[in-house]
């Protein structure tokens, strides 16, 4: 039967295979698996500094993959759409790119799905300097690994406090996560008009 106390223990009994997946989820667009890693961790399933050990990697797994992909292409294929189309994106959502690569990359973490992969790709076309680069990164996916873990905790928390009821904790999760979701996009957004808005009056 279905309860709590299972997934808990199902999920135990495959912890190496939850922070590889951990790894690889992150390398795709990862919130939803390092805020479940946070879900688990205060289950008990997993280990809670094993999960951001295993965020952090995917994090710079990421970074190094999207920022090595950019330097090649401005090396071996300038002139590629998906160059011109990462151009457009980061000008578009991130228009301080050039003036602020620090704030703009740190940012671009935050903002509308799929534009970190194009700043990340964008950052390596343009070689912005490398130790810029990395400060950027190691602030960003610190402060966004901790947030999503200490968010799937505190879920993971207030759900157990209304009910223990499988069912119950599996919706009342589900709404959080909904709400979260649409709360992030909607602070994005107001970033993205903030940014746009300064660089005209700029």
């Amino acid at each position: 039967m279905l309860s709590i106390a299972f997934i808990k223990q199902f999920a135990a009994s495959h912890a190496d295979i939850a922070y590889i997946l951990i790894v690889l989820g992150v390398l795709l667009e990862g919130e939803i698996m390092v805020v479940l890693a946070g879900i688990f961790a205060h289950l008990g399933s997993i280990n809670i500094f094993a999960a951001f050990t295993a965020t952090l990697l995917g994090c710079s797994l990421k970074s190094l993959i999207g920022y090595s992909l950019g330097y090649y292409f401005n090396c071996k294929h300038s002139h590629r759409p998906i160059l011109c189309q990462a151009e457009k994106r980061v000008n578009y959502f991130l228009p301080n790119f050039y003036k602020k690569p620090f704030l703009s990359l740190f940012l671009s973490r935050f903002l509308i799905l799929g534009i970190y992969w194009f700043a990340l790709v964008y950052a390596g076309y343009k070689k912005v300097n490398i130790k810029t680069f990395i400060k950027a990164e190691i602030s960003s996916f610190i402060f966004w690994s901790v947030i999503m873990l200490s968010l799937g905790y505190f879920f993971s928390y207030t759900a157990l406090s209304i009910s223990r009821d499988v069912r119950n904790f599996l919706g009342i999760l589900l709404l959080f996560f909904i709400g979260f979701f649409v709360l992030e996009k909607i602070i994005a957004l107001f970033i993205e008009l903030f940014e746009i808005k300064n660089n005209k009056c700029e």
